[in-house]
């Protein structure tokens, strides 16, 4: 692992840097929902590089932001990220984006779970927010699997083949995010134990069908 900050079961976080600015570039590049923002959108890898050293140059940032890694490759998989961060209030706002081809293989939850305990344990914000296209039911869905509660709805926010949708709002508490993360934690020990006792079931089986053919 390089430089982690947070750590998890299979991924990590990790300060970004310049030398992820072809992976972000790719990853908008290869977008296949097109729900999200308009479509697919060229970004600039030199834009990227120089959006992080402008935010290294801030004093009290606005903005938390972390690259998701695999522990096992230190590959970049995705981004995610506190922003509007209210100091005084202690307040912020969350969001998080995946390569396509790193979705729905369970790397999400556990990234934003980290990002989670990082804004509530270290930083000490009292809630965060989360802001979702309508038509992302994915993100809607998972939000709720990590504490937040329906908190409101922006129409008309954006428009797309000349329809304007809207945003669904959530929020959640550190005390929501810890039963969330419970369950998740319960899940998950349920999901290692069962592969596992597939993975004793098929050696198992492997081992008969070798003692039977030897005998034979």
């Amino acid at each position: 692992m390089r430089n982690p900050v947070m750590v998890g079961e299979r991924v990590y976080l990790r300060a970004i840097e310049a030398e992820d600015a072809m992976n972000d570039a790719a990853m908008a590049a290869t977008e296949t929902d097109t729900f999200m923002y308009r479509g697919r959108s060229p970004e600039s890898p030199l834009a990227f590089e120089h959006y992080i050293a402008e935010k290294y140059k801030e004093g009290t940032p606005g903005q938390v932001e972390f690259a998701v890694c695999l522990k096992e490759t230190d590959e970049l998989i995705g981004f995610v990220e506190i922003d509007d961060v209210d100091w005084v209030n202690r307040t912020g706002e969350t969001g998080s984006f995946f390569a396509p081809v790193y979705r729905n293989q369970g790397y999400g939850p556990e990234a934003k779970h980290l990002l989670l305990e990082y804004g509530f344990d270290h930083l000490h914000l009292f809630a965060m927010s989360s802001f979702v296209y309508e038509a992302n039911t994915r993100s809607a869905a998972a939000l709720g699997k990590q504490g937040y509660r329906p908190a409101g709805r922006i129409e008309r926010q954006d428009v797309k083949n000349g329809v304007y949708g809207a945003f669904l709002v959530f929020d959640v508490q550190r005390v929501e995010w810890l039963a969330a993360r419970d369950v998740w934690r319960a899940q998950q020990r349920e999901r290692r134990v069962a592969r596992d006792d597939t993975l004793r079931n098929d050696a198992a089986e492997q081992h008969r069908q070798h003692q039977q053919q030897v005998e034979s």
